[in-house]
């Protein structure tokens, strides 16, 4: 809350999170286009970020961290990882504070379950969302989308 909007660049924003997750051990690509920004809250956003990579990171031994700009305008950010997943009747039961679902997801006992109520909260206050679903990697794919 306060925070200033700035203009920043995705990249580096998704290189800071990647660090973060490598810290934890997994191992995580980047795929950005250098160019890439968005006006956004830029610390808000890198903990939306550091959240979902580090969740990734807990449940998978491999992450992805990607952004694109939308053809209808806006922006989209993926993480991904090649964990267990979650079920899709929870994808919406994970968003709830202080939520932990079920014990292959939950194999950390770091984490109180905030992580991604937080991250929908920023992406909602930037006028976006999250959406859970099936990563291609095998475990959970969280996207967010940021209007123009």
């Amino acid at each position: 809350a306060g925070e200033a909007t700035q203009t920043v660049r995705i990249a580096d924003l998704l290189q800071s999170a990647a660090e973060d997750a490598r810290r934890a051990g997994a191992a995580v690509e980047v795929a950005s286009a250098e160019g890439l920004t968005a006006s956004l809250r830029p610390l808000a956003f890198k903990r939306a970020l550091t959240n979902l990579a580090g969740n990734a990171a807990s449940h998978g031994e491999e992450v992805r961290l990607s952004a694109r700009a939308l053809p209808s305008g806006g922006l989209e950010v993926i993480v991904e990882d090649d964990g267990p997943g979650i079920p899709e009747d929870m994808y919406e039961e994970a968003f709830r504070p202080f939520s932990r679902l079920d014990a292959s997801r939950n194999q950390n006992s770091k984490g109180v379950g905030l992580g991604l109520a937080i991250a929908r909260d920023v992406a909602r206050g930037h006028g976006g969302d999250i959406t859970l679903d099936r990563s291609d990697l095998g475990g959970l794919k969280a996207t967010i989308r940021l209007p123009e």
